[in-house]
């Protein structure tokens, strides 16, 4: 056979050649042994002044004072090899952005040293940062944009509940006027007196419609302008809540039951009584006419969450429901008043508190809500 198509040869000629890549080899040590033609190229090293020398040098200064080319030797050994993309360092000082494979090597068994392959990844990191930077710049012209229409949408929004609260109240004035001109003109039968009624109870509910919009902004310009992080009794909070509630009339009394393992927690207060008031009145209110209503209130720890739990045993959602519950102004029962916003609110102050709602529900068996805060104490 040629001596020059011996296979070690050609191996050995095809590693010399490439110039796009510094290939070489050390002892167990991490001493450089023999290189090829692409350390000159990629480095500016001559063969003498890196055959010999400990792979180290070709590190940045602080990453040698630091230990990192002992750490990656470790590595490669533990591993059975390193990969990674790193700074690395050319003979006049300047860096470049590599990418690296570092691989041991064995004979018969055993560990004889190691080979390194250094890629200049330079021009690719410059491309993927000016990406990366167009792309921050994009969203940042994106959260601004956001920002204009939100604050569009709040200006909006306290706008229209305040240039609609007048004529709403004239309308309420000028039905309360019909009905006592209705009664002195002996017209007021069950047919407009029921009229009269329809008519009060769209304005009502376009009255509480107009408050929740108030109360969205409201709570959205919190948000942004004023995080509040009280220390929290919840039995307390609890108790003034079960003070203030107003049962609706044609409904039965409620049980409630707590079991507070968890009594203290890190959270804004307005907003926390915002949040059990919901519902513990939605509980009371979507009571099954079947039963007697049962509501069971407790709080545990679960790291790093507390984790508080409202369950009753009324009418329930079916899956349906239960994926559009959390949905501005969704409504699925008519016999009892609301908006459908108040759920929407419970989900958003505790998701812009880094914290979470969960609800799993039984047609006619009951619900339960389950709410993860962030932070106790």
């Amino acid at each position: 056979m040629d001596p020059l198509h011996n296979p070690e040869k050609i191996n050995s000629y095809f590693i010399e050649q490439i110039k796009d890549y510094a290939i070489f080899a050390m002892d167990t040590e991490g001493i450089i042994v023999t290189w090829n033609q692409g350390v000159e190229q990629l480095k500016g090293y001559k063969e003498d002044e890196f055959v010999g020398q400990f792979y180290g040098m070709l590190f940045p200064e602080e990453y040698q004072q630091a230990g990192k080319p002992e750490e990656e030797l470790k590595k490669a050994l533990e591993e059975n090899v390193y990969e990674g993309r790193d700074w690395r360092r050319k003979k006049d000082g300047t860096l470049f952005w590599a990418n690296i494979k570092l691989t041991p090597i064995y004979a018969e068994g055993k560990h004889i040293g190691y080979t390194k392959i250094t890629g200049d990844m330079t021009e690719q990191k410059k491309l993927q940062d000016q990406l990366a930077e167009r792309q921050q710049s994009a969203l940042e012209n994106k959260n601004t944009e956001l920002q204009r229409i939100n604050l569009d949408l709040d200006t909006f929004i306290y706008t229209a509940s305040h240039d609609l609260r007048s004529p709403i109240m004239n309308i309420e004035g000028l039905m309360d006027i019909l009905k006592k001109e209705l009664e002195a003109a002996s017209a007021l039968n069950s047919t407009t007196e029921e009229i009269v009624m329809r008519v009060v109870d769209s304005v009502d509910r376009f009255k509480r419609t107009i408050s929740d919009l108030t109360e969205i902004s409201r709570m959205q310009k919190g948000f942004s302008e004023n995080p509040s992080d009280d220390v929290i009794n919840i039995k307390e909070v609890y108790d003034e809540i079960v003070a203030d509630l107003n049962k609706p009339v044609n409904l039965k009394d409620c049980f409630i039951h707590t079991d507070l393992q968890v009594y203290q927690l890190k959270f804004s207060r307005k907003n926390f009584r915002s949040i059990l008031y919901n519902l513990i009145s939605n509980a009371i209110k979507f009571q099954s006419p079947e039963r007697e209503c049962l509501i069971t209130i407790s709080s545990r720890l679960e790291e790093p969450c507390v984790v508080l739990c409202i369950k009753d045993n009324g009418l329930g959602l079916n899956d349906r429901q239960q994926q559009q519950l959390f949905t501005m102004f969704k409504r699925f029962h008519d016999h009892v008043e609301g908006t459908g916003v108040g759920l929407y609110m419970v989900k958003r102050i505790l998701e812009n508190a880094g914290g979470k709602i969960t609800v799993k529900s039984e047609e006619d068996t009951g619900t339960e809500f389950r709410l993860y805060f962030p932070a106790a104490v």
